[in-house]
């Protein structure tokens, strides 16, 4: 969808070896700057995700880090990591070394809506903004529990399901 809607080059963590190639891309370095914005219920392959989920399913962990994980190991020296998904607590094997020896900056955050939300309405007003292809599902409130269950198992194609009273 990102690639279709904004013209960003994407990578596919269960195709490809997202480090090999991020170096590939970068001249051997490393990123500049990566940024994390997938959060607790980020996903991973093999034995990492495996071990994130068991954590998480024994109350050990609350959330999945392999997307930040990801981003402080393939990220250049000296360079930048921004944490932008929801987390909830604790992770586990978080790779403060590499943090230290590559000398990265972390910054974290969560959006602002109360000082964006106004900005971002104004544009999709004007048609600056299009964000019609994010409503992936539109449904009825009655249908609430199944837009939950597309959403939370990533069934169908499912972005976003948008409820509309009397539809």
């Amino acid at each position: 969808m990102t690639r279709r809607h904004v013209g960003a080059e994407t990578l596919n963590y269960e195709k490809t070896d997202i480090d090999a190639e991020l170096r590939e891309m970068s001249g051997g370095r490393g990123p500049d700057v990566c940024i994390e914005a997938v959060g607790m219920e980020a996903h991973s392959s093999g034995v990492q995700n495996l071990y994130d989920q068991t954590k998480q399913q024994l109350r050990l962990q609350t959330d999945r880090p392999a997307a930040v994980r990801q981003a402080i190991l393939a990220c250049r020296k000296g360079g930048s990591i921004f944490i932008l998904g929801v987390f909830a607590g604790f992770v586990d094997k978080f790779p403060l070394g590499a943090v230290m020896n590559k000398g990265l900056t972390l910054r974290s955050a969560q959006q602002h809506g109360h000082r964006y939300i106004p900005m971002l309405l104004e544009r999709m007003e004007r048609g600056e903004l299009k964000t019609d292809h994010l409503a992936t599902h539109v449904m009825s409130l009655d249908d609430g529990p199944e837009g939950y269950h597309l959403f939370k198992e990533k069934l169908d194609g499912c972005v976003r399901a948008v409820f509309e009273p009397g539809r």
